[in-house]
Parts: structure tokens; C-alpha cells; sequence
């Protein structure tokens, strides 16, 4: 049996000091160069020989049909090969463009969601669900269509290039009069940048409160419901999408604005090059084939034009989007290890808090010199009012915050000198309202093991006094949950749970309420088990 390839490391933006959004987003787009360059090579290829066309069909004119200078069948078989060829490169651009596009998307998603996964609390408590939501999805998809639109645009930049070489070869006046639009077009351009990136940000950032609203009103479905509130609820989202309408219709308002404008000034161009054009085919001064090369170049010429219009709306839409990603990407956690720090090594499970302060605001701190030693094998309780910083002393025993003073030791070892995993490895917490996944009983308490035997998976939840009630659902310990476990009990949940702190084996265990919700008889069964 073969071993599995290991898995490809997520780029990183580079720095701030690297530049603007695009030089920083440059490795997820470098870690597929290979068809980077196959999408981006073969579309300067074939835009290349496009340019050169219309130069075969003025020479079946000039030569061909007028002079009889020329064989027609070699020139035809030419445009043939011309054509079957464009097609291929065309293939092949639009299919390894798509990937790149599709691949730099989903390392974007996936950076995003590493760096959620590895932002503290204190990070987490600063930010909405929605906006993050949004970040992930709608704001990787408008880098996606920007790289999609990338390699097209190169390569009609190229035909651009030698379309206008070329007509300057064949007519000088007649280049430069196709050339006198340009000028305006980037007048527009320069508007059209300066009006759209902020009306696509205002949009992206609407989005994300509208997704804010949904998860919470889908996440609190019970308590909607417990109180009649569902109409106020939708009230609450018509406003903030009527918001997100009145932002939208802003910003299509201006593309419709600038994008007509930058179609139409190409088409007046055009217009002008045909009038002079036939003047001077009419007076002698160029050839009809001439002519009807300046008439092709126009033609082939709109097109690339018009999409570079559409690519500065796009643009500006992926650049908001690519400065909210990297909003995320640049955020760091409060809570880091050493970049030596060596693994918390299991031991006895002594804790000491020495003279703790901490506030999750700075001038309202909830523990002021807070001490406690405790023993190992010894249980301990904190009893007080609510609000007094029972479950802040669960919070800073792992790491989830940092005290502000004093100091936090395991055995001797203080918790800031160890890696993060080897902590939390040696400390399970269970909490009152617990969080279940929607998969498997079986899964979910063997979320911290994924390795767990089934006879361990048993014995955890047997010592959480959840075996009975797991044995009695259809599908025993296969049974899947609802999301959060809401199709169980609350005292079901905070069984799992426990089973899940249980079967690490942890060094310390807290339990903050975690039995808060289990009748009395259940709940002295399982501290006796303890």
C-alpha cells in the first residue's frame, strides 16, 4: 500500500511592506506557475497568430483577387490552420486559466479559515460571523473572476501590441487616427477606478452584515420561535437588505455609467478609421486589401476593449475584495508561543495562579490577584456570584486569554513557556453550553482522538454516564447530531462533552457548570466516576 502524499502547505501573503494588495497576494498565484505559464503562454500565442489574420486575408485580396499574383488555395489552407489553431490555444487558455482562477480561490479560502482557526478568543470576540463569512466566500469569488478574466486580457494586449504594429506598417495616417480614442478611454478608466473600488467595498461590507443577521437568526431559530419574533426578524433583514440593495444599485449605477462610455468610444473609432480609410483607398493612397485589413483590425479590436472596460469593474470589485482578505490574513492572535517553546510533558497536575489580573477590557478588570493552588489530585470549586470570574479562571488555564499579571504554572511550568497543543493536550475543559458537530456521536467524542478505539469511545462515555442514552438512540453511537447537537437534551450535550474532555486522558480537568443541565442522580454518578 502506498503512503498518502503529503499535504501542500497554504501560501501566505507576503508582508505589508511588499506593496499593494496584488504584489501581496502574488504567492497564491506563483504556487501554480506551472499552469500560470501554460495559460498565460498559450493565450499570447494564439491572440498572436489572430493578429497576424488579417494580414492573410489582405494578401488574398491585393494579391489573390486583384493582381492574380497569387495561388488562393495555399492562402486559404493558411486561414484554415489559422482558425483550427486559435481554437486549440483558446481551449487550453480558458481551461488552465479556469483552474488557476478556481486553485488560487481555494487557497485563498483556505488561508483564511487556518488563520480564523488560529486567532485567540480576544481576536475572535472583535469580529462579526457574518463579515467572516463573507470574506470566505464572496470575496475569494471576485479574485476568482479577476484571475479568470487575467490571462484572456494578456493576450489581447498582445494582439493590441501587434495589431497596431502592423497597422502602422500599412498606414502611418491611418494607425494614427485609430489611435486618437485612446486618450479618452483612459480618462474614463482613470474615473472609472476612482468611483468603483469604493462602492464595491461599501457593497462587500453590506453583504457581510446580511450574512451576520441570517447566521444569527438561523443559529437562535429557538429563541425566534420561543418569543414570536420571526417577523421581527425579517424585519431586521429587509432593513439590512434594503441596505445592501441601495449599495448594489449604486454600484451597478456607475458601471452603467462608465462602461457604455468605454464601449462606445472604440465604435466612434472605428467610424472615423472607415471614413478615412475609404478616402484614401478611393484617392489610391492604400491598397483595398489595406482597407479591408484596417476594417478587420477594428473588428477584432472592439472586443478586447470592451473587455477591458468589464476588467476594470472587475478589478476594482476584486481588489475590495483582496484588501478585506487580507484584513484577515494580517490579523494576528494575542496568544503565541515561544518559537522555542518545548511540549508541556505530563505530569502530576499541580495548578498555581499567582496573584492574577485580568480584565477582557483594560480598566475593567475581573480578577484582581486572584491565587490558587491546587493539589495534585485534588478537586477544587469556585463558588461566587455570576460575574465574579468563575469561567475566566477556565479561560486563562489554557491559554484561551493571557493574564495581564501574575502567573499561571502546570507542574511547575508556566503555561506562556509551552506550545499551545502540548497545553490544551494536558488540559481538558468542558463547558456549560457545549458545542457539538454535525456528525456521529461516535465522531464527536472522539473529536480531541481521532484515533480512539471503539472500546475507548465507550469507556469515555460511560464515565460521562452517556453510554445508556447513546445505546437507546437508533443508531446507537452512529447516530448523527443535529447542528450544534440541538436534537439532543441540554444534559445529553454536556455528557457528550464531558465523554469528549474524557477521552484525551487531560492532566487537569475543569468543568465550568458542564453538569449545570444533568438531573442530581446522573450528576453524582459521574463525579463519583471522576
Amino acid at each position: 500500500m502506498s503512503a498518502a502524499a503529503p499535504a501542500r502547505t497554504t501560501p501566505q501573503p507576503k508582508p505589508k511592506s511588499a506593496g499593494g494588495w496584488i504584489r501581496r497576494l502574488s504567492p497564491f498565484l506563483l504556487a501554480h506557475r506551472r499552469n500560470v505559464l501554460a495559460a498565460f503562454g498559450v493565450a499570447v500565442v494564439g491572440q498572436a497568430v489572430a493578429a497576424l489574420t488579417p494580414v492573410i486575408s489582405k494578401t488574398i485580396v491585393d494579391d489573390v483577387i486583384i493582381h492574380h499574383r497569387r495561388a488562393l488555395a495555399p492562402l486559404l489552407g493558411l486561414l484554415i490552420a489559422a482558425g483550427v489553431f486559435g481554437f486549440a490555444m483558446s481551449f487550453v487558455r480558458r481551461y488552465a486559466g479556469g483552474r488557476v482562477a478556481l486553485d488560487v480561490q481555494y487557497d485563498l479560502r483556505n488561508a483564511v479559515y487556518e488563520r480564523l482557526q488560529r486567532l485567540d478568543f480576544a481576536s475572535h470576540d472583535q469580529m462579526q460571523t457574518g463579515q467572516l463569512v463573507s470574506r470566505a466566500s464572496s470575496d475569494t469569488a471576485l479574485i476568482q473572476a479577476l484571475l479568470s478574466f487575467l490571462p484572456i486580457m494578456v493576450g489581447n494586449l498582445v494582439m493590441l501590441v501587434l495589431s497596431v504594429a502592423l497597422m502602422a506598417y500599412y498606414s502611418l495616417p491611418l494607425t494614427i487616427v485609430a489611435l486618437l480614442a485612446i486618450p479618452s478611454m483612459f480618462v474614463v478608466a482613470v474615473r472609472l477606478r476612482k468611483t468603483i473600488f469604493p462602492a464595491s467595498w461599501d457593497a462587500q461590507q453590506r453583504a457581510g452584515e446580511v450574512a451576520g443577521v441570517v447566521d444569527e437568526a438561523v443559529t437562535g431559530v429557538r429563541v425566534v420561535k420561543g418569543f414570536g419574533q420571526e417577523q421581527r426578524e425579517l424585519d431586521d433583514l429587509a432593513e439590512v437588505g434594503a441596505d445592501l440593495y441601495k449599495s448594489r444599485v449604486r454600484l451597478i449605477r456607475l458601471q452603467a455609467r462608465f462602461t457604455p462610455t468605454m464601449q462606445a468610444i472604440p465604435v466612434l473609432g472605428q467610424v472615423a478609421v472607415l471614413g478615412f480609410g475609404g478616402y484614401l483607398a478611393i484617392h489610391g493612397r492604400i491598397t483595398i486589401g489595406t482597407f479591408l485589413l484596417f476594417s478587420s483590425y477594428l473588428v477584432q479590436l472592439v472586443a478586447p476593449v470592451r473587455m477591458f472596460a468589464m476588467l476594470l469593474a472587475v478589478g476594482q470589485q476584486a481588489r475590495a475584495g483582496g484588501e478585506r482578505i487580507l484584513d484577515i490574513l494580517d490579523a494576528n492572535p494575542l496568544i503565541t508561543q515561544k518559537p522555542d517553546a518545548p511540549a508541556l510533558q505530563r505530569g502530576d497536575g499541580r495548578v498555581v495562579f499567582d496573584n492574577i489580573t485580568f480584565g477582557y477590557t483594560v480598566t475593567d478588570p475581573v480578577l484582581r490577584g486572584f491565587s490558587l493552588d491546587v493539589a495534585p489530585g485534588e478537586t477544587v470549586a469556585l463558588v461566587g456570584a455570576s460575574g465574579s470570574g468563575k469561567s475566566t479562571v477556565a479561560l486563562l488555564l489554557p491559554r484561551f486569554y493571557d493574564a495581564a499579571h501574575g502567573s499561571i504554572t502546570i507542574d511547575g511550568v508556566d503555561v506562556r513557556d509551552v506550545t499551545l497543543d502540548s497545553l490544551r493536550n494536558n488540559v481538558g475543559v468542558v463547558f456549560e453550553d457545549p458545542f457539538l458537530f454535525s456528525d456521529s456521536l461516535r465522531a464527536n467524542i472522539a473529536y480531541g482522538r481521532p484515533d480512539a478505539t471503539d472500546d475507548e469511545i465507550v469507556a469515555a462515555a460511560t464515565a460521562a454516564e452517556a453510554d445508556v442514552f447513546i445505546r437507546a438512540l437508533p443508531d446507537g453511537y452512529d447516530t448523527v447530531v443535529g447542528e450544534r447537537g440541538l436534537t439532543l437534551s441540554g444534559g445529553q450535550r454536556q455528557r457528550v462533552a464531558l465523554a469528549r474532555a474524557l477521552i484525551t486522558d487531560p492532566s487537569v480537568l475543569v468543568l465550568d457548570d458542564a453538569t449545570s443541565s444533568i438531573d442530581a442522580k446522573t450528576e453524582e454518578d459521574i463525579h463519583e466516576t471522576l
